[in-house]
């Protein structure tokens, strides 16, 4: 088992690396993990309780439980955080009967679009899927809470959403930006090109912006370096800051929260194309993303606490 945890970590490294863009992940390995641990611990006990027992019953055709270290000292925990990122390890299309039934690229982002104009950020049209994150976080609110619902079909639920509300605080997966060069939308900045090397457009910087801004240091473990940015973002940004946010439990506005923050903050005019970005944006990015880390682990206790701990 740990074996496969190693090689899935290792894996989405490398996956990130060539995946369609036009179903990029979201936030990374590190940025997921992050968010959850930061639920984990504003969950009640009760919650915590409820979820493991069904978290164990995940069907075997999903690897879920392959995630499952007992012997670890915070076994519980950390199948969870590790549960957070299953919905990008089932990208993987060398696991093609798992792929087909369980990888759903869609559900990552939400279709809205935006374009620059002489007055400001403006709205525009473009596709939307009829299945996508919005849609998909309030069917899961509804299906988890359905006693008709098996258990083995909610564990995959409870991972997708532990994965979709760390995706919708992400901003790039709330909207794309629209102009000349791309008039379908430029797929959540992964068409906005930085460099030939990692982070390689503005979709992969974001989604990496942990690793990017405070870069786990060498011999550090992975889950001690999720834990400590966990507890750092959370020291920095606590419950009492996002006063009524919490409680907003409506996908639909968690989405046109990071819409405006992209059309707003994301693309400022001294951002260039094949350039990395200068040192003030980078400032600006990890404020806004360690905010919106924070927040998303918070409304995602707050989804489950609603759920799982009557």
């Amino acid at each position: 088992m740990k074996k496969f945890i190693a090689s899935t970590f290792i894996f989405s490294f490398l996956f990130s690396l060539t995946i369609n863009p036009t179903s990029a992940i979201s936030w990374n390995s590190t940025g997921h993990r992050v968010i959850a641990a930061i639920a984990w611990e504003n969950l009640s006990s009760s919650a915590k309780t409820n979820i493991m027992n069904i978290l164990k019953q995940a069907p075997e055709d999903s690897d879920l439980m392959d995630l499952y270290d007992k012997d670890s000292e915070h076994a519980d925990k950390y199948y969870f955080m590790n549960a957070a990122y299953w919905p990008d390890i089932v990208r993987d299309r060398d696991e093609k009967t798992r792929y087909d039934k369980y990888h759903k690229g869609p559900w990552h982002y939400v279709g809205t679009y935006w374009k620059q104009t002489d007055e400001g950020p403006v709205d525009a049209e473009g596709f939307v899927d009829d299945e996508h994150i919005v849609e998909r976080i309030t069917h899961f609110r509804e299906t988890l809470g359905d006693s008709r619902v098996s258990n083995g079909d909610k564990a995959v639920q409870i991972a997708w959403i532990l994965h979709l509300v760390g995706d919708i605080h992400m901003p790039l997966h709330n909207t794309s930006r629209i102009t000349d060069e791309t008039p379908d939308g430029d797929r959540g900045g992964n068409s906005f090109e930085l460099s030939d090397s990692w982070p390689w457009n503005l979709h992969t910087y974001w989604d990496g912006i942990i690793d990017v801004a405070n870069p786990k240091a060498d011999g550090v473990d992975d889950f001690d370096y999720y834990l400590a940015n966990a507890e750092m973002i959370e020291k920095k940004h606590p419950q009492s800051e996002f006063n009524g946010l919490i409680e907003l439990q409506n996908s639909t506005k968690w989405n046109n929260e990071g819409k405006q923050i992209t059309m707003n903050n994301l693309y400022p005019e001294y951002l260039n194309q094949n350039q990395q970005p200068p040192a003030k944006y980078k400032e600006m990015a990890y404020e806004i993303a360690q905010k919106r880390i924070a927040l998303s682990g918070y409304r995602m206790a707050e989804f489950l606490n609603n759920i799982f701990g009557k």
